[in-house]
């Protein structure tokens, strides 16, 4: 679907920067995941604050942007930022990041030229995301199992096909898949999970997956973050911590074998108390805690990534704005 930024209206871009932005700079702004939207002095996000609503198609209606690319950026921003407990506080907690951090915050919105058409935006980023991922100064590169890595190329290859325009046999993209699952099965390293998960994930075609890109990215970056934490935790904790990883896998394993394909979690695990107690330790209220603590200190290892994916969608965004714009 085809989008004109801002409605082609050069007044509201100016009247929705400067209404933001005042927000922003107050710090009165949560950047979330999700839309979220209140009129009074509640909970709002960034892309709530920005078409003022928490309706997913009034978003794009008020603003030309698809919603996918705000949560997309918001999302960036939140996994950059440390959220910490604070009484005094008029929320209850206080939030700290790099100031480059909070600066893309309104980087990306100022980026999109009035009447410029984004919506392929989340799509040619996430050829890009991948390639980094990829990478060898990728923080946690040397636990990507290589045949993961291997399946991501495969990915990648059918998306710079689909780039071109050139037909994919949808037996193309079932092989894939069939090859992610069983090499994410094969990923034996905790440390590696989120990227067999993610390139699980990812095995779709560019353009439907899209939608799905800020949820997807945002599950894998949490991931990241726990590894990056992991050696700031006790011993036992470390412990616990890849053995609920591991324990998460078979419960995915166990659901996907037809006896117990429409069972819920909660009737799996009283069935599999072991992988239970498994997942439960590293969620005891103590643990959880320490994970958040360890979370902090880990975050300035992801800052290079988060701020090189910030910097690849200012790029795409403004190489889209510079386009001519079709009658």
């Amino acid at each position: 679907m085809s989008l004109r930024a801002f409605l082609g209206d050069p007044a509201l871009k100016a009247e929705t920067l400067n209404r933001v932005r005042q927000a922003w700079d107050a710090r009165q702004i949560i950047p979330l995941i999700y839309l979220k939207w209140s009129n009074g002095a509640g909970v709002a996000s960034l892309a709530g604050t920005i078409a003022q609503t928490q309706d997913p198609a009034l978003f794009v209606a008020r603003t030309g942007l698809p919603l996918e690319l705000a949560l997309l950026c918001e999302m960036l921003v939140n996994t950059g930022i440390t959220f910490q407990d604070d009484e005094t506080a008029p929320r209850g907690f206080t939030m700290s990041a790099d100031e480059r951090i909070w600066s893309f915050g309104l980087e990306w919105l100022e980026a999109i030229a009035v009447d410029a058409d984004v919506s392929d935006i989340v799509a040619r980023f996430l050829p890009v995301f991948l390639t980094h991922i990829l990478s060898d100064e990728f923080p946690l590169s040397a636990a990507i199992d290589p045949a993961v890595k291997s399946v991501a190329r495969d990915i990648l290859q059918l998306w710079e096909r689909e780039r071109r325009g050139e037909p994919v046999p949808s037996k193309a993209w079932r092989t894939i898949r069939a090859n992610a699952v069983l090499v994410s099965e094969g990923s034996s390293d905790p440390a590696g999970y989120a990227a067999a998960d993610l390139v699980e994930s990812l095995a779709w075609p560019c353009a439907g997956i899209a939608v799905e890109g800020p949820v997807i990215s945002q599950k894998f970056l949490q991931s990241c973050l726990q590894v990056l934490a992991a050696p700031f935790l006790p011993p036992q904790d470390q412990i616990d911590w890849a053995k609920g990883q591991a324990a998460q896998r078979e419960l995915r394993r166990i659901r996907s074998e037809a006896p117990d394909a429409d069972l819920s979690d909660e009737e799996l695990l009283d069935r599999h108390p072991e992988i239970k107690q498994a997942m439960l330790a590293p969620q005891q209220p103590a643990a959880a805690a320490r994970m958040d603590a360890a979370k902090q200190k880990a975050r300035s290892a992801l800052l290079p990534f988060l701020l090189q994916q910030m910097d690849a969608l200012l790029n795409l965004l403004r190489q889209t704005s510079d386009r001519p714009v079709s009658p």
